[in-house]
């Protein structure tokens, strides 16, 4: 999605910039794996994972402590889905970095290097997949728009 395309108006807006964010670095990311750029795939990678932490980081101090009430899902539940996507972030990332470390010699090893890679992400990029889609149907709902911009806004600011 071109961000253009993000509605201007609406509860999930501000979730929904944020998460395209890191689901771009982390597409781009995936294209130098497939291109068998170990290198480039683990700079990205580097990259996106200090934008997951710092992401992460807001919603945890900034967001959750205001889940009201009666809410759909308790902060405690986003905690957890934090935690874990933090740890198979950081799994993967190993991953990559040995392959950076160590790049195949032969064809044949650099395709199942790829593979191997690929199919490590794939637990990662689900469980981020439900996390976001939770966001964007109850939390981004959930807690008042002034919030949201300000929360985002100083994270912004401190990412700089």
């Amino acid at each position: 999605m071109e961000p253009d395309a993000f509605p201007t108006s609406g509860p999930a807006r501000h979730f929904e910039r944020e998460h395209h964010h890191l689901e771009s670095q982390l597409h781009d990311h995936l294209l130098d794996v497939i291109g068998g750029d170990f290198a480039g795939a683990l700079q990205r990678l580097v990259a996106w994972r200090a934008a997951l932490a710092r992401h992460i980081e807001i919603e945890n101090t900034q967001l959750l402590p205001h889940v009201p009430e009666g809410a759909r899902w308790a902060a405690r539940v986003y905690l957890v889905e934090h935690d874990r996507i933090a740890l198979l972030a950081d799994e993967y990332l190993e991953r990559v970095r040995a392959a950076a470390a160590r790049p195949p010699s032969g064809e044949r090893e650099r395709r199942e290097a790829i593979l191997a890679l690929v199919d490590s992400a794939h637990a990662l990029r689900h469980v981020i997949e439900h996390h976001h889609e939770r966001e964007h149907t109850a939390l981004a709902h959930e807690l008042p728009q002034e919030l949201q911009a300000a929360a985002w806004s100083r994270g912004l600011r401190g990412a700089g």
